[in-house]
């Protein structure tokens, strides 16, 4: 049964929530179809809308709903889409699936320190989970042939980059047809995180849905991409009143 979707500016989200999505994710990995997952916030959209080529790839994705600023959009237009699907807790829980299937996984990208830690961290949560290589994000061109072999010789259920947006989407669905891997996802500053490199921020801003001013505030150099979310806001706005008219 195909679920429906909700389409924010142009993208197209799945409205499952947080639980539904990871079960249809591992249904998709156990019955062999590929899936590059997107996480998108107001940023993926707004660049999305405004590059054509990125939007191509985002079209071809599975696009989930990370973001509060995309659950409130879609109450605004009267779309389906209840809850955040963010993209550090879908990495957790579909390590934990792996945990308890056994599957390969392959860590792409960050800084070395980051990607090392965050292997041994994933590693010692997940035991049953077979991390079979991992490796930072400061490559040069001319080796991403043999990282891409590499990658697909070790048959990867699960394949995160790391290596910030639109950059990592673009780069799997480049190497998509080569990466012999079942679920491909651009997880962002995730390993950053997972290493414990960087703090997310409290439960009690989560759940006040005030992370992205949690991270602004923790990290000031971030106001530039934060101006995507007003121009975000206006633009479902603009679109939804002329919609009306």
């Amino acid at each position: 049964m195909t679920s429906p979707v909700a389409n924010i500016l142009g993208v197209s989200f799945t409205t499952r929530g947080f639980d539904e999505t990871v079960a249809h994710l591992t249904q998709r990995i156990d019955s062999g179809e590929q899936t590059h997952v997107v996480t998108a916030n107001p940023e993926i959209v707004m660049l999305a809308k405004g590059h054509s080529a990125f939007r191509s790839i985002v079209d071809q994705a599975y696009v989930v709903p990370d973001g509060i600023g995309i659950v409130y959009a879609a109450k605004w237009t009267n779309q389906p889409i209840y809850e955040r699907v963010t993209g550090v807790e879908l990495v957790e829980a579909l390590m934990a699936e792996a945990h308890k299937k056994q599957w390969n996984v392959y860590l792409l990208g960050a800084t070395p320190e980051v990607i090392r830690l965050a292997a041994e961290k994933l590693s010692n949560r997940y035991p049953q989970a077979r991390i079979v290589g991992y490796r930072d994000g400061y490559f040069r061109q001319d080796e991403e042939e043999q990282i891409v072999r590499e990658i697909a010789s070790k048959k990867p259920e699960l394949l995160f980059v790391a290596m910030g947006s639109p950059r990592q989407d673009e780069w799997l669905a480049r190497y998509r047809d080569q990466l012999n891997a079942s679920l491909m996802m651009g997880v962002g500053g995730t390993f950053d995180v997972i290493s414990g490199k960087v703090k997310r921020a409290p439960l009690f801003w989560q759940k006040l849905n005030l992370e992205w001013l949690y991270r602004l505030m923790a990290t000031p150099s971030r106001w530039k991409r934060q101006l995507a979310i007003p121009r975000f806001v206006w633009t479902v706005f603009r679109e939804k009143w002329r919609n009306r008219s």
